[in-house]
């Protein structure tokens, strides 16, 4: 039997694991250089907390389970609920403000489609203990930064900012309320409105609301112009160099009912591909899960949609080497002293190989340049006799003749 990975799953060959450590180094020299720090939770956690933060409807998006101890767990799907947890065992000996990042795997099983699979790697990005929304421009900040540091420019993504309280008085000046305010977020948020024939589903109660859901889609879309707290954010990204990709738009809204103040998407500007990264507020979140009264607020950004997007950009870094040196035994006397002498070259610092036997030199050359090495260093029974080393530069073919103890 042939087997293969699970469907939604990825096999990381070296290629691919070259990509996704590209990526992830960015992504944790940016939020370093902005003072955050490095967390992780366990990917398995309880079901309850996974339902107390969004209901039970999200049991069918999870990989859950009952295990041998009679416990209902899922895989994690999201970073937010574990960071919520963790942050609220310890906020009373944290220092405010509390930064925090994390480059988790999580997993959720859904449909699988382009820029979406059932397990992926993301970068979560959280601030806890502040209300300022300069707190909010400086996770955009961090978001644009290390999409700038990849290669991409304002030609290629767009942030999109809104506030849901915004969206809320708007929906409670033209009559909405109750139960009928979440339903109208997700509406938004996944562009119901915007069907020919709205009263379909759960949107039955619109059917004789047509004025005012013509009146809210003129609303969402004017350009409008910042004020409150969004005014005070875009200042902020002014002043830390980010304004220039960020836009207000009133269909942001993130659909999922913790968000509580400004919001955000970051998309392709082509709109060939899913959103690259999303966030916003939560304010209320740790206390829901049982910790103190700690705002909040963070984002998320996968690297499925991130490398499709680098892929269509032509951004995609080079297979670094695997090599540095090869080191060419020739004959079985130099079998001893080419190992001490590739480890004298891996404690220099550089990658480095032998093959375990000697070969003919120029099969080994031709190993040694597919490994992208730049330098042979070939030892025989002439050279170790001189305590002396051939060293050949693989790009322009020179050879010199170096002292065996110093050869770096």
């Amino acid at each position: 039997m042939k087997w293969q990975a699970l469907r939604g799953f990825r096999d990381f060959y070296p290629e691919e694991m070259a990509l996704r450590r590209y990526i992830e180094g960015v992504w944790h020299d940016t939020a370093r250089r902005a003072g955050f720090q490095e967390m992780d939770g366990p990917p398995l956690e309880p079901l309850e907390l996974y339902k107390v933060k969004s209901g039970d409807a999200i049991v069918a998006e999870l990989y859950a389970f009952c295990d041998k101890g009679g416990r209902d767990v899922a895989l994690r799907p999201e970073m937010t609920p574990t960071l919520a947890r963790m942050a609220g065992e310890k906020a009373a000996a944290l220092p405010r403000p509390i930064k925090w990042y994390a480059v988790p795997q999580l997993f959720r099983y859904e449909r699988q489609q382009r820029g979406r699979l059932r397990e992926h790697i993301q970068w979560n990005v959280d601030i806890m203990g502040a209300r300022e929304p300069a707190a909010d421009a400086e996770i955009v900040w961090v978001a644009v930064e290390a999409l700038r540091r990849l290669g991409l420019t304002e030609q290629d993504f767009v942030v999109r900012v809104n506030h849901r309280a915004l969206v809320e008085r708007k929906l409670s000046d033209l009559g909405f309320d109750g139960d009928d305010v979440p339903t109208l977020l997700v509406a938004i948020d996944k562009h119901k409105l915007d069907d020919k024939d709205i009263a379909e589903g759960d949107l039955t109660f619109l059917a004789h609301k047509k004025d005012e859901i013509a009146q809210l889609r003129g609303w969402l879309d004017e350009p409008g112009a910042p004020e409150g707290e969004l005014e005070e954010f875009f200042a902020a990204c002014e002043d830390l160099g980010c304004v220039s990709f960020a836009q207000l738009d009133r269909r942001i809204v993130r659909g999922l009912a913790y968000y509580s103040g400004i919001v955000f998407e970051i998309w392709d500007r082509k709109g060939k591909l899913r959103a690259i990264a999303g966030g916003g507020r939560y304010d209320h979140l740790i206390q829901k899960l049982g910790g103190p009264d700690l705002p909040a607020l963070g984002f998320g950004m996968g690297d499925v949609v991130l490398s499709e997007l680098l892929k269509d950009r032509g951004l995609l870094p080079d297979t670094p080497p695997r090599l540095d040196a090869y080191v060419v035994p020739i004959g079985d006397e130099a079998v001893g002293p080419a190992r001490r002498l590739v480890r004298s070259l891996r404690d220099a610092g550089l990658k480095t190989e032998a093959p375990y036997r000697p070969m003919k030199v120029g099969k080994a050359l031709k190993t040694a340049d597919a490994a992208g090495a730049r330098r042979a260093f070939l030892l025989g029974k002439e050279e170790i006799e001189q305590g002396k080393v051939k060293v050949k530069d693989l790009a322009t073919g020179d050879e010199t003749l170096q002292d065996l103890e110093s050869a770096v």
